[in-house]
């Protein structure tokens, strides 16, 4: 009889464990560790390893219109397949941490936006369709959209990524593109100058929203 009590006792304890595990499941974590040692056509994708009181939220389009309306905060648009985005998203956590942000809205932009060329006669071609969603984000960033790569000079804006851009009372005010310039090859990880260099950036950028700043919080 004792031992059926054990056995009951033990068999509740794995489920309530089991069922806390499901619910503390975190995407973003999911998302870029789960290609660590991966190996795609473009070769293996570098080992990230993200904290789990990381400072990203994967926001809803609901979110990031509301942010863009008349909100404080910053954006990290990127996806976990992009080299450049493995390289940032560390350093994007510490800058947060350092100027006390509690999150960084992060948008997944492999699979909203358009793709264009450029015909025989120079013209622009839009061989596929952004999403509404897309072309809202590239209306609200403006000038900070970098330039449709191949099409300088023509108007036409592409997120690249990692793009983070900073918003102050909805109006995107800074943004950086990249990693550092030294980095010439996004599948040799960050040293420890490169790393701290990014820091650096990314705090000063984020120290523009208000309540945020290395000595003090809101």
């Amino acid at each position: 009889m004792r031992l059926l009590r054990r056995l009951a006792i033990l068999t509740t304890a794995t489920l309530m464990l089991t069922a806390c595990q499901s619910d503390t499941s975190d995407s973003f974590i999911s998302e870029y560790e789960g290609l660590n040692g991966v190996v795609s056509e473009g070769g293996e994708y570098m080992e990230v390893s993200i904290p789990e009181d990381h400072r990203f939220l994967p926001a809803t389009e609901e979110q990031v219109r509301e942010l863009l309306d008349d909100g404080d905060g910053a954006i990290y648009f990127g996806f976990p397949e992009c080299p450049w985005c493995r390289n940032a998203v560390s350093p994007l956590t510490e800058a947060a941490a350092a100027v006390n942000l509690d999150q960084i809205h992060y948008v997944n932009v492999s699979e909203i936006r358009d793709q264009k060329s450029v015909d025989d006669d120079g013209e622009v071609v839009t061989e596929e369709e952004g999403t509404d969603y897309y072309e809202f984000l590239l209306d609200e960033l403006g000038d900070h959209a970098p330039e449709y790569p191949g099409m300088e000079g023509s108007g036409e804006r592409r997120i690249l990524v990692p793009l983070v851009a900073v918003v102050v009372d909805g109006e995107v005010v800074s943004n950086h593109l990249g990693t550092v310039e030294s980095q010439t090859d996004p599948s040799i990880p960050l040293d420890g100058l490169q790393r701290q260099e990014l820091i650096g950036i990314y705090s000063a950028m984020f120290e523009e929203i208000p309540g945020c700043g290395p000595t003090y919080c809101e």
